[in-house]
């Protein structure tokens, strides 16, 4: 087994409870206000607790989300391109410093979040500075125009992973994907993100690529 490059900013974070505490867990969470996640911010949480998007380890407060949008910074300096926040419509329901859970669109119970920051924010500066544009024909500001005013961030306590049905062998953890190139015994990585499936140019590029460097190939699509 080799020994990878350290995960992005030093740690990969995984948030999901241990299956002793779930049970407990899951009972606490239908005491709890909810909020309902849209699909955009439930993908979020997946990745956020399997580490996809370590260093963090919950949606941005207010510090990381302003310099992320000055600066593709965090606010400890750690480059970070594009916001990762939780938007939701300001509520009497919603109080610093208590919890809620987090469910999905059929109203699955994924994640136990304690309250730390409320904060608002400008959707015209975040479309100026993550799009570069105000035109709603663009899909990211047309989309945003439906979040909420407020975004929520706190730390995160996750029970369960959005269910999927297409693709499970290939739905591989950051942990999954580092266990496997170690395991490959190879000192290089060629890793190829594409966000469509591969064309015939593709694949000659990426099978040329990892031999000539004596590496494993690692495909990443994202196909949207």
């Amino acid at each position: 087994m080799l020994t990878l490059n350290p995960p992005y900013g030093g740690a990969l974070r995984t948030l999901l409870v241990s299956p002793e505490e779930r049970a407990d867990l899951l009972a606490h969470a239908n005491t709890l206000n909810s909020v309902q996640l849209s699909p955009r911010a439930a993908c979020d949480l997946e990745l956020l607790a399997v580490g996809g998007f370590s260093p963090l380890d919950r949606f941005m407060g207010a510090a990381d989300y302003q310099r992320g949008l000055d600066e593709m910074r965090l606010a400890d300096g750690t480059l970070f391109s594009i916001p990762v926040t939780l938007p939701v419509t300001a509520s009497d329901a919603l109080h610093l410093d208590t919890e809620i859970v987090l469910r999905d669109e059929k109203n699955n119970p994924l994640a136990i979040m304690t309250l730390d920051e409320i904060y608002a924010w400008d959707k015209e500066d975040f479309a100026r500075k993550v799009a570069g544009t105000l035109d709603s024909r663009h899909p990211l500001v047309a989309e945003l125009t439906r979040w909420g005013s407020h975004n929520l961030s706190g730390r995160l306590r996750v029970l369960h992973l959005p269910r999927h049905y297409d693709f499970v062998e290939l739905r591989l953890t950051p942990a999954q994907v580092r266990s496997r190139l170690a395991a490959a015994g190879r000192a290089r990585v060629v890793a190829f993100q594409t966000r469509n499936p591969l064309h015939r140019a593709h694949e000659e590029l990426t099978n040329r690529a990892a031999p000539s460097v004596d590496g494993t190939l690692l495909l990443h699509p994202v196909v949207g």
